[in-house]
């Protein structure tokens, strides 16, 4: 597989879980601690194939950070990712705590879809 993935969590630590594993798995990552950090890398870098987003963050929550990405780069797939909800009705979702094998599973099985 392959692609650019922008993943977007408030948690270093989740980011950087993230970050290594889809990198392990051959993706370009971009990572953003917050949604406006998130908004400026995507008018900065147009390529971007998918969106890993918290659903739960500081100054908006993951569907209007999804809304203002796609606006800015139509067709970009999008990944919602939670420990305390469900956001499987708004679209692919993978569930808190995940392990590495699920998160690269997840995210070639958007990417293909």
């Amino acid at each position: 597989m392959g692609g650019t993935v922008l993943v977007v969590d408030d948690q270093q630590v989740v980011r950087d879980v993230i970050r290594l594993t889809l990198e392990d798995a051959g993706y370009t990552v971009i990572a953003a601690a917050s949604p406006s950090d998130a908004i400026e890398l995507a008018c900065v870098d147009a390529h971007i194939d998918l969106l890993v987003t918290d659903v739960v963050m500081p100054e908006m929550d993951a569907f209007e950070l999804a809304e203002r990405i796609s606006s800015k780069l139509p067709g970009v797939r999008i990944l919602y990712t939670s420990g305390y909800t469900d956001a499987a009705a708004e679209g692919p979702f993978i569930q808190k705590p995940f392990t590495p094998a699920q998160l690269v599973a997840k995210v070639d099985a958007v990417l293909t879809s």
